[in-house]
């Protein structure tokens, strides 16, 4: 009872230093509840693609749960770092580690318990209003949100064990240390680190690969494939960035006799140099945390704004009504008795017949291509989309007479200067590119797409058996592997005559001839879904990634104001200012505060190239909303990150000018 009341008294005599740490496990707690309660509530069962959505949050709650151990094992320690003194005081005062520990345990007991009541009715009337968020980013209709109480375990369940595991910090940190060490462990200095060269030619290197990694994939699959590569290896140039090069430039400063003995200079590069080691990391946390922010948010708006445009491109008309087949004049009579059936008004419709090959499409130095590719290379990877003239002149293309061994090409997506295709012996010459086919349906694809317009239907066939020929040749099981053309209607009908149509078209993915009927809202409906749900994901990592930034910083000011303010009250007794005091410490805390947000634009730059290509694989091709989205991005985070430096900058004042 003794322990438990000395815990009791030392949270709330020191509130001031438990606050922090308070708000970081209420905030995670709260946020993990809204994401476990969304991923597990039987409310989601009532929106389309619940079990797309849950997968999506059950993605985000991991990552979620993955840095609330990390925050708030950070906030922690640095709560054990500003009470060892206390620590080592009960010591000498008779009290053995273990009463220590014990003391300690109550303390966590408490506070996890003030997190679990607090972190619960924030997180479940957070999840309600976000719940309405979320069901309006979907497009969805049903609101009503039911607890979980799953979920409440298991956030339970997973903040007991990071308090277990802060309990163990504390026990290792009592047991190492004496009475004597504990007294000095918070007032101890860092020596004057060494020049680390190999450090910061390493980061350099790192950094530079990582960066020539992004800058140069040409495809969406590249991208993906090197994304993580160079993910860890900035994230490993970014600490050594800080540890290396930064003590690097300082001691080349302090080498510099004519910038180094100016008191504004002396003090900034001194202090710096002195804490960069502990420092360092503190400012490689924000900037990879700031940096995690800009794409997370960037790429997921870009996506959900993005992702409206490219199923716009896939429905020139409201309605897409199609068939497959090996013959085009069955795939018109099959398409022709369902649109007679239900009395479909195909007055002002518009039809065409293409195939689609999946292929290797290199190109020479003559501009010339073949199939099949003799070296197929996985930037060459492309689809190869086959039209015929008459189709395009019907949806409204104004295009030249071609002969049978010509055609015309038009880069939907991708870009190679190509003059002739040897499609499998049949040579194509081509005539003519375009900058765009009007109302032809966007094909999507992850891809490099490329539309051939060929004379028309006869060599529309021949040039799919050519291929299917040699796809017979390759595989010889009972799979078939042929590429079947597809005959398609676009027309515009009333939201009643799409629904009745849409139950009328067969089901069975199996039956011969199916005719599938496509529409607009359907498929914006079934996107905005995925969309959706990973727009909020992002909107919960970024909150998450910008909250551990803002501690961080929080926890900066303190420590450092409380290391320099003896160190300043001496320098003001030699002779120094006030005047020149404030310009020091305005100049270090600009120095040591924008650095990270700079470097995470210049990391974001880097990157963007990739993270453009990734969006790719969306069918989201414009480079210009993407920018747009990512600037806005930058800029906003930006603020916040300004917001956040003005809020605990003044505290290091405070704390410095007593």
């Amino acid at each position: 009872m003794f322990y438990l009341k000395l815990a009791f008294q030392n949270i709330r005599k020191s509130f001031s230093n438990f606050s922090p740490f308070l708000l970081a496990t209420t905030s995670m707690f709260a946020i993990t509840l809204i994401l476990s309660n969304l991923a597990f509530s039987k409310s989601l069962d009532q929106l389309r693609g619940a079990d797309a959505v849950r997968t999506l949050m059950k993605f985000g709650l991991a990552i979620i749960v993955l840095f609330s151990v990390i925050i708030v094992s950070y906030s922690y320690r640095f709560l054990l770092k500003q009470r060892t003194r206390e620590f080592g005081l009960y010591n000498i005062l008779g009290l053995n580690k273990r009463n220590i520990a014990t003391i300690s345990f109550w303390e966590l007991l408490m506070t996890f318990v003030m997190t679990l009541v607090a972190g619960t009715i924030l997180g479940l009337i957070f999840s309600e209003f976000l719940f309405l968020i979320f069901v309006h980013l979907i497009g969805g209709n049903y609101f009503n949100l039911t607890v979980s109480i799953p979920a409440v375990l298991l956030t339970i369940l997973v903040f007991a064990a990071i308090f277990a595991l802060l309990m163990f910090f504390a026990m290792v940190t009592i047991k190492r240390n004496s009475a004597i060490s504990l007294l000095k462990d918070n007032t101890r200095s860092e020596r004057e680190p060494r020049g680390r060269l190999i450090m910061s030619i390493l980061s350099i290197l790192m950094l530079a690969v990582a960066y020539y990694l992004a800058l140069s994939v040409q495809g969406p699959i590249e991208a993906l494939l090197k994304f993580f590569i160079a993910v860890v290896l900035v994230i490993i140039g970014t600490y050594l960035l800080y540890i290396g090069v930064t003590i690097f430039v300082l001691k080349r400063q302090k080498a510099n006799k004519s910038y180094y003995y100016k008191p504004e200079h002396f003090i900034t590069t001194s202090s710096m140099l002195y804490r960069m080691k502990t420092n360092a990391v503190g400012l490689a946390n924000i900037t990879i945390l700031v940096t995690m922010t800009f794409v997370t948010l960037a790429t997921s708006v870009a996506l959900y704004v993005g992702v409206q445009k490219v199923v716009a491109e896939q429905f020139p008309k409201n309605t897409n009504i199609s068939i497959s087949g090996k013959n085009i004049d069955e795939n018109k009579a099959a398409l022709n008795t369902f649109i007679q059936e239900n009395d479909v008004d195909t007055s002002k419709a518009a039809s065409y017949s293409s195939f689609t090959v999946m292929t290797n499409f290199s190109v020479n130095a003559d501009k010339q291509a073949a199939l099949p590719a003799n070296s197929p290379k996985l930037n060459d990877y492309a689809a190869l989309r086959f039209v015929t003239r008459d189709d395009m002149v019907k949806l409204g293309n104004d295009l030249p007479e071609l002969a049978s061994n010509q055609a015309i090409l038009y880069k939907a997506f991708g870009d190679k200067d190509v003059k002739s295709v040897d499609w499998f012996g049949e040579k194509l010459e081509i005539v003519k590119e375009v900058p765009s086919l009007k109302n032809l349906p966007k094909f999507p694809g992850v891809f490099d797409v490329f539309v051939f317009v060929v004379s028309d239907e006869q060599e529309l066939t021949k040039l799919n058996d050519l291929n299917n020929q040699e796809e017979i040749k390759k595989n010889t099981g009972a799979v078939d592997f042929s590429t079947q053309i597809s005959t398609e209607w676009l027309v515009n009908l009333s939201a009643k005559e799409r629904e009745v149509l849409s139950k009328k078209a067969p089901n069975d993915v199996n039956q011969p001839n199916r005719v599938i009927v496509a529409t607009e809202k359907e498929s914006k409906e079934g996107i905005m879904e995925f969309t959706g749900g990973f727009l909020f994901i992002g909107f919960m990592l970024g909150i998450t990634f910008i909250l551990g930034a803002a501690l961080i910083i929080y926890y900066k000011q303190i420590s450092e104001g409380a290391e320099d303010k003896r160190s300043y009250r001496i320098l003001q007794e030699v002779g120094l200012t006030k005047k020149e005091v404030k310009k020091s410490i305005d100049s270090q805390v600009m120095v040591v505060f924008f650095m990270p947000i700079i470097v995470s634009i210049i990391h974001f730059a880097a990157a963007f190239v990739m993270i453009s290509k990734l969006i790719n694989i969306f069918g989201i091709t414009d480079i210009g909303m993407i920018a747009t989205v990512s600037g806005i991005t930058i800029l906003v985070i930006s603020i916040i990150y300004y917001l956040i430096y003005r809020k605990t900058s003044k505290i290091y004042y405070r704390i410095v000018e007593r």
